[in-house]
């Protein structure tokens, strides 16, 4: 039994929409992957509606060598600093990925995505730097999910 078994549906929704902050970190199964990923709350809107958030990869992929631009995208994170890592690994932030806050709260509560931890904040910093700079992001989404 959790601790969110003893309140109401909507006090649950609630509560786990506000645990969902920048620099969480989680595991969930995604359509793109073929296996459960890390990925990293980077960013969320005032209402915690949108949540913008980057993969976390065990080694850049061998055919990002040959293209500058995601490769200079890559965030490089030390199991030293985040201690749900297994080993040293990279923020993948040439691909941002916008989520539906209120669906990541409801696969919290049922299980499908778990909380593995939060990331050091430096390494936060350094990846809200990366995607506000890499133009993947709109003025907008920049002011939404940052400011």
């Amino acid at each position: 039994m959790s601790l969110l078994d003893y309140f109401d549906n909507e006090s649950k929704n609630k509560l786990t929409k506000e645990s969902i902050n920048q620099g969480n970190v989680y595991l969930k199964d995604f359509d793109e992957a073929t296996h459960k990923k890390l990925f990293i709350i980077a960013g969320t809107d005032k209402q915690k509606l949108l949540i913008c958030s980057v993969f976390i990869n065990s080694e850049i992929h061998p055919a990002i060598f040959n293209k500058p631009k995601q490769l200079n995208l890559q965030v490089f994170i030390k199991k030293l600093n985040n201690n749900f890592l297994k080993h040293d690994s990279f923020a993948n932030c040439a691909y941002p990925i916008k989520l539906d806050g209120e669906e990541i709260s409801k696969q919290i509560q049922d299980g499908t995505c778990k909380y593995k931890g939060m990331i050091n904040m430096s390494d936060l910093l350094e990846i809200q730097k990366v995607l506000i700079n890499s133009n993947l992001l709109s003025e907008e989404e920049i002011e939404l999910y940052f400011k």
